[in-house]
């Protein structure tokens, strides 16, 4: 038995966690990682579909409040002298466009993070940023648990030892 598969099966409290803070600051591997253990009945689809949402939203809050609280510090008015010229073109687009930015964000690895973080930097309403969030969250969220499903029966053909192992090294 591996050491992420010991550590998964010893204590799975521990292992949702690990997903939860992973959420915060990449998705794609830990949830995936996630459903293969999931697969294999280690962990609990509903619990991990619930950390990674709350791991997903939560991380995007806590990106607009640092981009709404970083704008009058000394690195927020060093970024904005940097990128002044681009001030209008924000104004003038970015909430027209948000949510399709937003989505689209969702797929691109450090995009995502930029994203929240220049919707607080622009002041946009909460509510709003909120509402855009949950909706690409879920979304991405659907998407990914089809993935997930997929690389399943991939490595149910291929053997879930060899991938075990595998993931032992990237880890």
């Amino acid at each position: 038995m591996d050491f992420l598969q010991s550590f998964v099966t010893a204590s799975p409290a521990l292992a949702y966690l690990v997903l939860f803070f992973g959420m915060l600051i990449e998705g794609e591997v830990f949830f995936l990682t996630a459903a293969i253990f999931a697969l294999e009945g280690y962990l609990n689809w509903w619990i991990i579909l619930g950390v990674t949402f709350a791991g997903v939203i939560l991380g995007d809050i806590a990106w607009y409040f640092l981009g709404r609280f970083s704008k009058g510090t000394r690195i927020g008015e060093w970024v904005s002298r940097k990128f002044n010229g681009y001030q209008d073109w924000l104004q003038e687009n970015f909430e027209a466009r948000y949510l399709r930015l937003a989505f689209l964000s969702k797929f691109l690895y450090y995009v995502n993070r930029i994203t929240p973080l220049l919707a607080g930097w622009q002041k946009m309403d909460f509510k709003k940023f909120l509402k855009v969030h949950l909706i690409a969250g879920g979304a991405w969220l659907i998407l990914m648990l089809i993935i997930g499903k997929f690389f399943g029966l991939i490595i149910n053909a291929i053997g879930v030892k060899v991938v075990f192992h595998r993931l032992y090294w990237v880890f």
